[in-house]
């Protein structure tokens, strides 16, 4: 009696039967509607590949113009560094032409002069033993200068070195997280006096901004500073957090006057040598 009651339907993707209580013309069964499913996922799939593809061919296409770029502009400055090297040479040689004239014109002005004083030579004989004794009395003169000379030339050095005082080194501070850990060695060891390593474990931008003024002496001048921070805060401060606590940071290190190097700055992924950094 209950297949009296149910009626025969076929599904109209695979065509099979299936018996249900009512006739329906636009049945589907479980197994098409799933297929349906994956298809549909399938070409979604197959878009986003392609899209990935036009996306890395347009990468590649933006790398290999860039590195034609920069190979030209690479050739355009090693010529015009030829070029330069060139125009300087040249420049050097004609000016090493005129000094040898001015030279060459002074030596003939003192060739006349020497033969206008010449003419004197022609005196009387009566000075002959007066002239004899000046040149006695100008050899022992001669001698005795060199001696004045030196001690005179001697004499302000020894004085100098005596009132010379050791030049001061400049002083140089590192800090960071414990990444920093296992560095004093090689860092203190050429000058331990003037170098000092600071390592914070766990440390944020805040804690090197707040921690600066116990490790800067007033006496240091113009004094260098490695920092080695903002890893511990990318991972849990956001973009503008992290700006701000820069930006307090350079204020700080400005009041100081220092040199300051910033150390691990995160890459960005990518290609290409104009994106990896």
């Amino acid at each position: 009696m209950d297949a009296e009651r149910s009626a025969v339907v076929t599904c109209t993707g695979c065509a099979m039967f299936v018996f249900l209580p009512q006739d329906r013309s636009d049945f589907v069964c479980t197994k098409c509607k799933l297929v349906s499913i994956l298809e549909e996922k399938i070409q979604g799939l197959e878009k986003r590949v392609s899209t990935l593809r036009s996306i890395k061919e347009n990468e590649e296409f933006l790398d290999r113009r860039q590195d034609r770029l920069q190979r030209a502009q690479c050739c355009e400055d090693s010529e015009q560094a030829a070029q330069r090297g060139q125009k300087a040479s040249e420049d050097n040689w004609r000016h090493v032409t005129s000094r040898r004239g001015k030279s060459m014109r002074q030596v003939h002005v003192q060739e006349t002069h020497i033969q206008m004083s010449n003419r004197f030579h022609v005196l009387s004989t009566a000075t002959s033993a007066e002239s004899g004794v000046n040149d006695a009395s100008e050899g022992t003169e001669q001698k005795e200068t060199p001696l004045i000379g030196r001690h005179e030339m001697h004499s302000p050095r020894d004085g100098g070195s005596t009132t010379t005082t050791p030049k001061r080194r400049r002083r140089v501070v590192v800090v960071g997280d414990s990444l920093l850990r296992g560095t004093e060695s090689s860092i203190c060891r050429p000058d331990r006096e003037n170098r000092e390593v600071c390592c914070l474990p766990g440390a944020r931008i805040r804690d090197v901004t707040e921690r600066l003024p116990r490790l800067i002496k007033p006496s240091d001048r113009y004094p260098f500073l490695l920092l080695h921070v903002g890893t511990n805060d990318t991972a849990k401060n956001d973009l503008e957090r992290i700006t701000a606590d820069y930006v307090a940071l350079g204020r700080r290190i400005k009041e100081f006057e220092a040199q300051v190097v910033f150390s691990s700055i995160l890459p960005v992924a990518g290609k290409g040598r104009g994106r990896d950094r």
